[in-house]
């Protein structure tokens, strides 16, 4: 085409853009990318399917989506509107996403099955955020599906092609459908490479020792090594050298690799590097990232000519290696050894022959909108540099920003708590208020202890204790309000006095509790003459909790029961025995079911609260409208949540300072995924607030406040507040091009020697 316009006049630069973009290529190489687009997503649909390393061995259709403990969702913020499907309908989604995989591979109705693959691989991608978000690669495989809906990509290799054989159709494509691919890829694997031109990662070597410390290879390979060569092994993926080679190739790779693909020169060099790079992240460092190495190396043949499939057929049947370009050869295998040698050969241009040419017209809309998608796609990723704190952190524009792996992050478990000042009033005159009148749930208080460090002396002298795995127990302690301990004579009158008093009779039973190592060393015993050998006191703990569930009417199971309270948790036993209150019409012992025995529970309506249950740190409070019923209990047992009301009345022992609160239990509704996502990402953890705050709403007539308690830890700093603990969550704003002040900024600049611990 010449340099006139087609209406006479000169061509303007838009014009020779929109005639280049519009220049017909052999459609081969398109086909080959849909065929590996369509192949991807099948495979996709059937790794939901079964069980996956990045959900700890689970299924993730049963993690995500289907689960029967699945009670909260959190789609992304723009598809709250979208229905979330049954289970039944969930899989009807997975088997249309298979089947409109095959269809988009085989180029059979292909615009059909990309819409379809795009619809439905989009359903599942939006409406589970903690699925998603930290996969870069799902995003790129939702944009190429859309891309091609569009685009004419089964002129070539299709059963589409086949059918209209006869039509005499067109088996070229226009030269933009190339173009916008190869944008697209080069802008994607730009940003991952950004992501990691940091501190942490050039100078530090963090994330990276991390990676190479749980390597696949180590833990798939190690076990069937020798001692010596599995010490090797480790030595070498332990090694500093080893840690900043990966780290700065790495990044020098993702910076680069899109800009070598584009240059005729070094896109050999590039594709060999992409096969390093796939394969090192495969086969040696990751096992939890899929089909990400697939799609690495297969959508980049796309940056080949346009009909390198029918030039490589040919070379399949008459191979013919060129000699390289011996400067180039030479040079680059200098500079990069081995690699570097790839430099010397560059594959020649191919022109279409005049006759299979076909003209392609591309209108003025057309060319904005290849424009504008790579030009939105080009500027998105920048959000998170307009944040003046590290957005790694915070996470304020850090979404659809191509960051795959570029972090590390642990959480301690995030607290969440309702302010509701109808329920605990602060008192002007003295300590809070609790109305227990306004509280819909039973008045309990839960006082949180550490079990390895109880004060026997500040406690009460009748405790009712809730432990993990044992339940609630009746325990008097002899130790209350003296550091000399009552003789058990005086304890077991003492017990006898209360009882009297309070319930117009004397306990039926009374034991003393045992330490725990005197239970577990005879149940080793006894294990060990049946062949069976526990390797330390862990061990023993499970197998004693494991009994108990199972089976509570053994003899161990019965003397477990007495084991001195908190013991399964670590206490430490105490130079005098406290004592165990058997009272079957305060605490009865509950019937197995289901060949799993159930824990004891106190029974509320039975129980009288007295002074003697109380002791000192009452006083932190009020109690108007009755006495609650107090169990002792581990910050552990509270943190897990299991077998807890969804909202219950908390203190700690070890603060008197800190107030009593509600404490919202969130395993009542979250998955362990769930959970784990909302610790670490303060958006995530404000739409649970604003749940949260929204079911007490319906419940209570009014709108509480909602805050939360979060600590976490980037690329092995230590963990750190991530939010501020007096912001109400429920209903703080949220700006999207700058910082959000209830949202702290990271504290630590560098990680710390050392980085993440094992």
């Amino acid at each position: 085409m010449s340099n006139e316009s087609q209406a006479g006049g000169p061509a303007t630069p838009m014009s020779r853009f929109r005639t280049w973009l519009a220049t017909p290529v052999s459609g081969a190489s398109l086909a080959i990318f849909r065929f590996c687009v369509g192949l991807v997503m099948a495979l996709e649909a059937y790794t939901l399917c079964v069980p996956s390393a990045s959900t700890f061995n689970q299924v993730p259709l049963d993690t995500f989506y289907t689960g029967p403990d699945i009670k909260f969702r959190v789609p992304y913020a723009a598809f709250d509107w979208l229905p979330v499907l049954s289970p039944f309908g969930i899989h009807v989604v997975v088997a249309l996403l298979a089947i409109g995989g095959i269809c988009l591979a085989i180029g059979l109705f292909h615009r059909i099955a990309a819409a379809l693959v795009f619809l439905t691989w989009g359903y599942l991608y939006a409406i589970e955020s903690t699925r998603t978000y930290w996969m870069s690669y799902y995003y790129l495989e939702l944009l190429v599906c859309f891309l091609l809906i569009w685009m004419p990509a089964s002129r070539r290799f299709s059963v589409d092609a086949w059918l209209n054989r006869k039509k005499g159709l067109p088996d070229t494509v226009p030269l933009w459908t190339l173009v916008l691919l190869r944008g697209q890829l080069v802008i994607t694997y730009f940003y991952a490479g950004v992501a990691k031109v940091n501190v942490d990662w050039l100078v530090d070597g963090e994330p990276v020792r991390y990676f190479l410390s749980r390597a696949r290879l180590i833990e798939e390979l190690g076990p069937k090594l020798s001692e010596s060569q599995a010490q090797t092994l480790n030595r070498i993926f332990h090694s500093e050298t080893l840690t900043y080679i990966i780290s700065w190739l790495g990044a020098g790779f993702d910076v680069s690799v899109g800009f070598l693909l584009l240059f005729r020169r070094t896109r050999i060099f590039a594709l060999v590097l992409m096969v390093i790079f796939h394969s090192t992240n495969h086969l040696v460092l990751f096992k939890d990232i899929h089909w990400f190495p697939l799609v690495g190396l297969t959508t980049a043949l796309i940056f080949l000519d346009a009909d390198w499939p029918d030039r490589f057929w040919r070379w399949v049947r008459k191979p013919k290696v060129a000699k390289p370009d011996w400067r180039y050869f030479i040079g680059g295998g200098v500079l990069f050894p081995v690699v570097g040698t790839a430099l010397g050969w560059r594959l020649a241009p191919t022109r279409i022959e005049g006759a299979r040419a076909t003209v392609n017209r591309l209108g003025t809309g057309a060319t904005a909108l290849v424009v504008a998608w790579l030009g939105w796609q080009a500027v998105n990723p920048l959000r998170q540099y307009l944040v003046p704190v590290d957005s790694r952190f915070t996470w304020e524009g850090l979404s659809f920003c191509w960051r795959l792996k570029a972090e590390v992050y642990r959480c301690v478990p995030s607290k969440v708590f309702i302010a509701d000042a109808a329920i605990i009033s602060p008192n002007t005159s003295g300590p809070l208020r609790i109305i227990w009148d306004q509280w819909q749930g039973p008045r309990e208080i839960y006082r949180e202890l550490n079990p390895k460090r109880i004060e026997w002396s500040q406690m009460p002298e009748v405790l009712v204790v809730l432990e993990p795995h044992l339940g609630e127990r009746l325990i008097y302690n002899p130790y209350s309000g003296s550091m000399v301990p009552r003789t058990e004579k005086e304890s077991l009158q003492r017990i006898s006095q209360i009882w009297k008093e309070r319930y117009g009779r004397t306990p039926p039973g009374i034991r003393r509790t045992v330490p725990l190592d005197q239970v577990a060393k005879a149940y080793a015993s006894v294990l060990q003459s049946r062949g069976t050998v526990l390797k330390d006191r862990e061990e023993i703990s499970a197998a004693l909790s494991k009994l108990i569930r199972e089976d509570g009417k053994s003899e161990f199971s019965v003397l477990v029961r007495r084991v001195n309270p908190f013991g399964l948790e670590g206490a430490p036993p105490t130079t005098q025995p406290l004592f165990m209150i058997e009272d079957d019409a305060l605490l009865p012992v509950p019937a197995a079911t289901n060949s799993v025995v159930g824990l004891p529970k106190v029974v509320r309506a039975a129980w009288k609260t007295g002074s003697d249950t109380l002791g000192p740190e009452s006083a932190r409070h009020l109690n108007e409208g009755g006495e609650p019923l107090l169990l002792f209990c581990s910050e552990t047992l509270i943190d897990e949540g299991r077998g807890l009301p969804e909202a219950l009345i908390v203190e700690n022992q070890d603060h008197p300072d800190r107030p009593v609160q509600i404490r919202w239990n969130y395993m009542t509704e979250l998955t362990q995924e769930t959970r784990m996502h909302i610790s670490m990402q303060p958006f995530l953890l404000r739409r649970y607030a604003r749940h949260v705050a929204s079911l007490w709403e319906k419940s209570h007539g009014h709108r509480p406040g909602v805050q939360a308690s979060t600590a976490v830890s980037l690329n092995g700093r230590p963990a750190q507040m991530l939010v501020d603990p007096q912001a109400d969550l429920a209903n703080v704003s949220v700006a999207l091009w700058g910082h959000n002040a209830w949202i702290r900024d990271l504290e630590v600049p560098r990680v710390p020697k050392g980085g993440i611990k094992q």
